[in-house]
């Protein structure tokens, strides 16, 4: 039993009639008095909340630290296609400038003014490997999805 030497209020409650006997049951065998009973039961109740308050924190951050993982597999592909892009765009613009000095142009032709049959050509065919792998993306999902149905079943 807590031994605190504390100041005590006095209180007056209204309590049905077993939950009384219980009290003095409790307060009998333990040899303290009806309040102590009662004061042990409250810390016991908080101690309780507080046990499973951090068993559902612990779960959640359990939780979160599983989805952040897969998260960041992801992004960290991200991070990568993009730095591949990003080198390739430099490479891209390194040539184009050198292309641009050794031939002497003046201006620049934007395809808005004029699209030539090779420009055509390689938009069409970087819309076709895009529709590709967002094909294959989708198929995976699906089949992602479907061995998900199975193993629930």
């Amino acid at each position: 039993m807590n031994e605190k030497k504390t100041t005590k209020k006095g209180s007056y409650f209204l309590l049905n009639p077993v939950t009384k006997d219980k009290i003095q049951t409790i307060a009998g065998e333990k040899n303290v008095s009806q309040a102590d009973v009662i004061t042990e039961a409250i810390d016991h109740f908080y101690a309780d909340c507080d046990e499973k308050y951090g068993v559902f924190k612990n779960m959640i951050s359990d939780l979160m630290d599983e989805k952040l993982a897969a998260m960041q597999d992801k992004l960290q592909r991200i991070q990568v296609t993009g730095n591949v892009v990003d080198r390739d765009t430099k490479i891209l613009l390194e040539f184009m400038n050198h292309y641009y000095l050794m031939n002497e142009f003046k201006d620049l032709i934007t395809t808005e003014k004029y699209k030539t049959n090779g420009m055509q050509q390689a938009e069409d065919l970087i819309q076709k490997r895009i529709h590709k792998h967002r094909q294959k993306k989708l198929d995976y999902e699906k089949r992602k999805a479907h061995k998900q149905q199975e193993s629930e079943a």
